[in-house]
C-alpha cells in the first residue's frame, strides 16, 4: 500500500510538472506509458494490459497533437490566425462638445462596441482659453476600429494618435497547447479513479484531479482575456472643446520664413480681437457686479467722509470745552489771588 501510495504521488508531481513551459505532449505520455502500469500492480493482467495499451494510445496522441500541438501545427496556427491586441490613444479637439458626446457614444453602440469608462465635464465655457473637456475609454471590435478612427477624424480635429499592437499568437497556442495536455490527463485520472481500490488510491488521485482542474480554469481564463483583447480594441480618446482648431502641420511641408511670419501674424491679429471682444463681453457680463462694487465703493466714502465731518465738530466741541475750562481756572486763580491780596491789606491795618 505504502509502494502504490508514493507511486501516486510521484504520478502526481509529473503531473504538475508537465504544465511548465517547454515540456512537451509526448514527455507527458511517456510519464504514463512508465508509470501507470506500476500504480494498479494489483490488478490482474487484463486490466493491465487495458491500461498499457490506453497509455500507448495516449502517447500517440499526444506525438501527433491530440494532446498538444506540434512545431507544425503552431507554426500554421502562427502564420493562418495571429493573435494582434490593438490600443489606440486619441486626442482630439471640437467646437460642438455637446454634440460629440452624444455621437461618439451613439456611433461605439452601432459598431457593436461598448463605453467602459467615462469622465465628462460638463461645466459652462469659461471665458479666454480655457474649455470643457472630457476622457472616454472604448471597446471597438476589431475588425471596425479603423472606420471608428475615421468617422472620429471626420467630425474632429486629431492632434495626437498612438497606436500600439501586440502579437499574442506564440502565448496563446502556448497555452492552448498546456490546457489540452492537461485535459487529457484529466482525462486518464478520471479514469484511474474509477478503477482504484483503496481509499488513499481515490483520495491521491482525488488531490491531483483538483490541482489539474485549477490550471485548467486558470488558463481558460487567461484564453478568455486573450480573446477578449483580441476582439475589442482598447480606445482611450481625450476631447477638449476650442474655440479654433490647433493648425495640424504636415511634416513633409517646409514653410519659408515670410510665411511663417504672415501666418504668425494673422493668427497674433485673431489673437488681440479675440482677446478685445472678450474684455467687453466679459465687461457687460460683470456690468452688474460692477455697478454693485460702485454702489458699495460710494457708501464706504460717505461714511468716511460723515466720521471725518463728526470727528471735526468732535474737536471743536471739545477745544471749545478745554478753553472754557481753562478761563474757568484762570478766572478762579484770580479771585483767590485777589482773596488773599485783601486779607493781607486787611492785617496791615490792625497792626497799625
Amino acid at each position: 500500500m505504502k509502494k502504490r501510495l508514493c507511486i501516486l504521488l510521484l504520478a502526481g508531481a509529473l503531473v504538475l510538472s508537465s504544465t511548465g513551459c517547454g515540456r512537451s505532449s509526448s514527455a507527458s505520455a511517456g510519464y504514463s506509458k512508465a508509470v501507470e502500469p506500476e500504480m494498479y500492480d494489483s490488478y490482474d493482467g487484463a486490466e493491465s494490459a487495458q491500461m498499457v495499451s490506453y497509455a500507448e494510445d495516449a502517447e500517440y496522441e499526444g506525438s501527433t497533437g491530440t494532446g498538444g500541438s506540434t512545431g507544425t501545427e503552431t507554426e500554421n496556427a502562427t502564420n493562418s490566425n495571429r493573435k494582434l491586441i490593438r490600443d489606440m490613444s486619441l486626442s482630439v479637439e471640437t467646437k460642438e462638445y455637446d454634440s460629440l458626446i452624444k455621437n461618439l457614444t451613439s456611433q461605439i453602440g452601432a459598431l457593436g462596441g461598448y463605453v467602459e469608462y467615462m469622465d465628462v465635464q460638463n461645466n459652462s465655457l469659461n471665458s479666454g482659453r480655457s474649455s470643457r473637456n472630457a476622457s472616454l475609454t472604448a471597446r471597438i471590435p476589431a475588425a471596425k476600429l479603423d472606420t471608428f478612427v475615421n468617422n472620429i477624424g471626420e467630425v474632429t480635429n486629431i492632434t495626437n494618435r498612438t497606436e500600439s499592437v501586440r502579437d499574442v499568437t506564440l502565448s496563446y497556442v502556448d497555452i492552448e497547447s498546456h490546457k489540452n495536455m492537461l485535459i487529457a490527463e484529466r482525462d486518464r485520472l478520471m479514469e484511474y479513479l474509477e478503477q482504484a481500490e483503496t481509499v488513499e488510491d481515490m483520495m491521491a488521485i482525488e488531490d491531483h484531479l483538483t490541482d489539474i482542474r485549477y490550471q485548467i480554469d486558470s488558463m481558460e481564463s487567461q484564453l478568455r482575456t486573450y480573446d477578449n483583447q483580441v476582439d475589442y480594441s482598447t480606445v482611450n480618446i481625450y476631447i477638449n472643446e476650442v474655440i479654433e482648431y490647433t493648425p495640424v502641420t504636415d511634416p513633409e511641408e517646409e514653410k519659408t520664413a515670410w510665411q511663417r511670419m504672415g501666418e504668425g501674424f494673422v493668427r497674433s491679429f485673431k489673437d488681440v480681437v479675440y482677446d478685445v471682444k472678450e474684455f467687453f463681453i466679459d465687461l457687460v457680463i460683470d456690468l452688474p457686479y460692477i455697478i454693485l462694487f460702485l454702489v458699495k465703493l460710494a457708501i464706504v466714502l460717505i461714511i468716511i467722509r460723515l466720521v471725518i465731518l463728526s470727528n471735526k465738530r468732535l474737536r471743536n466741541w471739545y477745544n471749545g470745552k478745554k478753553e472754557e475750562l481753562k478761563a474757568y481756572r484762570a478766572e478762579k486763580k484770580a479771585a483767590k489771588a485777589q482773596k488773599k491780596a485783601a486779607k493781607a491789606a486787611d492785617k496791615e491795618e490792625n497792626i497799625k
